[in-house]
Parts: C-alpha cells; structure tokens; sequence
C-alpha cells in the first residue's frame, strides 16, 4: 500500500515496522516538530499555498498513491483542488471538540473520515461520505520507552500534560483532587512542561500514571505511561480504553467516586501494582502504530476513491478557506483563500463574512473596519444570515457604539427564533479558543447530533 501524507510518521515508528507500506510524507521544510524534534519531509510543500497538481508533480518518480492521508484538516490546510485527487483521500479527525465550527465544509475532500468513538455519529450527521473509528494514537517509540538512567519511581502518581483551565475544563477538578492526594502525603506531580525524552523520563520516575480524556477516547497518554512502564489509571466511562487494556490486568479504571481508594489500594498492594505495570507495557507493544495501519488497507478496497461525495468549485473554496482559519496557514494567505471563496460564489454571504473574519484574524483591530463592511454587505444579500449579524454585533460592542449594537442584536434575535442550518453556517467571533467560543462549538456538536440548530441558536441567544 503506498501512501502519502502530511504528517511525518517516523515519529511514531519506524517505517520499517510499517510493514507493506510505501510512504512518502510532504510539507514545509521547517515543519514538522513533534515533541521538539524536528522530522523533515520527504517533499517540500506548502500545502496553504499550492495546489494538488503541483504536489502530485512534485512526488518521487513512479510513487503514485493508493491512500493519501491528510492528519488534522484543522490544522494543517488541505491543498487547493484536493477534491480532484484520484487517490482515495482519508482524513484523521481529533480535535473537532474545539475546532468544530471550521470544519463542517470539508466533507466534498474525503472519501473517508477516521475519528474517535464518540465523532462518528457527528460527522456522519455533517455529510462526510464515509466516517469509522479508528484510533490515531500510539506511543511515540523514541521517547516514550523504559529508560535505564531515568532513576527510581519516586513519583506515586504523575501527570503531565496541558493544564489549561477552558480548554481542559473537564479535567481541572480532578487535577485538584490530584493535588489533594499531594496533601494526604502521596507523592504525587502534576505538570505541564515536560515533552519528547523529558516526558518520557518523568513517566519512568512514575508508579501510577494519571489519565482522562476529553472525548472519551483512546488518547496519547494512554499509550504512552503503559510504554514508559508505569501503571496505566483511566476513566471508567472511557469508551475505547477496552479495545486496547484488560482492566484490572493491564490497566485500572477509575470512576467519580473511587479515584482516591484505587490510588490508596494500588499503593498498599505494591506487587499487584507492578504486575499489572509491566503486563500493561508488554501489551502495548502490540498497539504500536507499525500495526495500527493495516485497516487502512480494508478500507482502501470498501470505500475506493470516488466515495466522497461531489462539491461544487465554490464548495470547496469556502469549506478549505473557512478551515484555514483555525491552521497554522498565514493572515494573508487564508486571506487570499476566502476571496477566492468569493470570487467563486460573489451572491453567497458566507464568502464575505468567511472574508470578514480572515482579515481580523491576519491584521486584528486594525482590520475592524474593512470587517464591518464586508458583514454589512454579506447582511445585503442575506437579511437573515446569522453570522454576519452577530459578527456586526460583536464589532459594534468592540468600539462602543451601543446604539447600533442594540440594533443589530435586535435584528440577529429575530432570525434566531426559527433558523435553519444556512443561516447559521459560518465562523462567529471571537476567533479563538476561549470559554465563550468552546461553549459554541459544544452547542454546534449537540445541534448537529439532534438535528436540531435550535440548539445552536439557543446557545447564540444566551451569549449575546
């Protein structure tokens, strides 16, 4: 099976463990760090800038993919023209619990989506081809690894990883209730600022290693401490945990009400602790991520190129601009993305506010003008378009114009009594990840779950 792709699997494993697989990788030459560690690519491309024809022209002579694999559409921008590719194209969906609102147009890319457990149903309801679980993660073999000079496991319970209060709101309690075991005399480290080898080492230093998800899935971490040889603790409501741990043997799960007991017993009982260690680190030797692509060939002979379904050039502009917003791609180039959006489709108001919000997010305050104009035109041609009005909304309250912030919500709360998907289809401000933006992303999930954008707007209405 040969395959192309965005991400540099090295990372993860060697190629040679990739059994029957040809891989190339493409992207930037200065990208791809992971963990701090740089894997370059084996073709130079920007996929922000350049088209499909232009990488397909730039792969080594006689590789012709069967499979390209696109990690993370969020964050990194498919090329221009990907729907012509005669390839299958699969993407690898992970953070749409943030991101949800700029990807829901992608759907005319992709022959197949892979997700966790708990995103099948949503992209399914979002008019992707074909979605199935898969799980993306495994431990990074070159970090996550028994390291003989780590020292003693003088940590009872550790956790590193991103402490951040409104992304992580779900797992902030339970890292105070971590903190509290500290208190009780446990050795317990909580932290944020360790990654590659220096993540790696400190699992060694660790008995027990902590761990919840933010979806319920599968994630890095529950690869990575079982690797590193300590004792994997998950969430009992995990759905996913199962496909890869036995519990009680290989694993521990934990739930609202056991958290401290568990640690307690597991501590008291230090053989039983290290059994289920060291049968956790030789299990997941099986779960490394040479072994994690072989479905991929199934699915390479279900769902052949030309499952996806067909999107107009239009489409396809607005649905790949309007995901570059929340990629790394540039301010001006995600600028350039939604006039070409524009210029495909100069009747649709979604272009001018996509067009509107890729200004701000390139330029800033400084941009807010020129927003406001393009809101007001994409209102022109669509009275009812929700998010040119409530981005109108949202500049108007930015300078203090309290008048005509009156008027607009005023206007936006009418077309928020009835609305249907179109009026609500485009990226609001503000344009990043804080607690107001989660809590809309969360409300688009659960609309879309039901079927139902009163969700949507009921969520709008509550955070004018």
């Amino acid at each position: 099976m040969r395959i192309l792709t965005n991400l540099p699997l090295e990372c993860f494993d060697a190629r040679a463990a990739m059994r029957d697989v040809e891989l190339v990788t493409y992207g930037p030459p200065e990208r791809m760090l992971v963990d701090g560690v740089h894997f370059p690519f084996d073709v130079a491309f920007d996929p922000s800038t350049g088209d499909w024809a232009q990488l397909a022209a730039r792969l080594p002579p006689g590789f012709v993919p069967d499979v390209v694999l696109l990690w993370w559409p969020d964050q990194e921008p498919v090329p221009d023209g990907l729907e012509q590719c005669p390839a299958q194209v699969v993407g690898v969906m992970s953070d749409y619990n943030l991101t949800l609102p700029y990807v829901t147009g992608l759907w005319p890319f992709f022959d197949l989506l892979l997700c966790d457990r708990q995103g099948q149903e949503l992209f399914a309801a979002l008019g992707f081809a074909a979605v199935r679980y898969w799980c993306q993660y495994a431990h990074k073999r070159a970090f996550h690894r028994l390291w003989p000079d780590a020292g003693p496991r003088d940590i009872e319970v550790g956790f590193a990883g991103n402490l951040d209060p409104i992304v992580q709101r779900q797992r902030t309690p339970w890292l105070e209730r971590l903190h509290e075991l500290g208190r009780q005399g446990i050795r317990t480290s909580v932290r944020d600022d360790v990654r590659g080898e220096a993540y790696g080492r400190f699992l060694n230093r660790c008995r027990i290693g902590w761990n919840r998800s933010i979806r319920g899935e599968m994630n890095l971490r529950g690869f990575e401490v079982p690797a590193c040889g300590a004792l994997l603790l998950m969430e009992r409501d995990n759905r996913e945990v199962r496909d890869f741990f036995v519990p009680d043997e290989e694993c521990v799960l934990y739930g609202d009400d056991d958290l401290e007991t568990i640690v307690a017993e597991l501590l008291a009982a230090p053989q039983r602790l290290d059994r289920i260690a060291a049968a956790g680190r030789q299990r997941v030797e099986q779960h490394r991520f040479g072994n994690r692509l072989e479905p991929l060939r199934a699915w390479q002979h279900e769902l052949p190129a030309g499952t996806r379904k067909p999107g107009r050039p239009a489409e396809c502009a607005l649905g790949r601009a309007t995901a570059m917003l929340s990629s790394w791609a540039s301010g001006p180039v995600v600028v350039e993305a939604a006039r070409h959006a524009h210029a495909l489709a100069p009747d649709d108001p979604r272009p001018l506010n996509l067009l509107a919000m890729a200004m701000l997010r390139w330029r800033g305050a400084a941009a807010a003008e020129v927003a406001f104009r393009l809101c007001l035109r994409a209102v022109d041609i669509d009275a009812s378009y929700v998010p040119a009005l409530h981005n109108l909304t949202a500049l108007a309250a930015a300078v203090g114009d309290r008048d005509q912030r009156r008027r607009l919500q005023a206007r936006r709360e009418l077309c928020l009594e009835a609305p249907t998907w179109s009026q609500l289809d485009g990226p609001l401000l503000p344009l990043d990840f804080s607690a107001l933006a989660l809590e809309r992303s969360q409300a688009m999930q659960a609309a879309r779950r039901h079927a139902a954008p009163e969700l949507l707007a009921a969520a709008l209405r509550q955070h004018a």
